[in-house]
């Protein structure tokens, strides 16, 4: 199977950003998307792994549809992978 080194870190980064713009706390959006807190919490700090179902219920919960979310997803990682590659041209100098 493929790895994607950075795919948590951008769901992480994602979720946290569309719950900030929608001045959710991590309860809320919890309680709104019908999951528990410790499990939000451990998504926004990327050490869960969503299932596909629980990445569907969040999108509902920030009122976001999928494709955009997943379009978010794509544009954070694509961010993190020029960072890492920055940051591994910055250290071979």
């Amino acid at each position: 199977m493929k790895a994607y080194p950075n795919l948590l870190e951008a769901v992480a980064i994602t979720v946290e950003s569309l719950r900030k713009e929608r001045k959710l706390t991590k309860t809320a959006l919890a309680s709104f998307a019908e999951l528990q807190d410790c499990y939000i919490r451990g998504i926004t700090k990327g050490r869960r792994n969503p299932t596909i179902t629980t990445i569907y219920s969040i999108c509902e919960a920030l009122g976001v549809s999928s494709v955009d979310f997943f379009q978010r997803v794509e544009l954070e990682m694509k961010r993190l992978s020029f960072k890492e590659k920055d940051l591994r041209a910055k250290d071979s100098n």
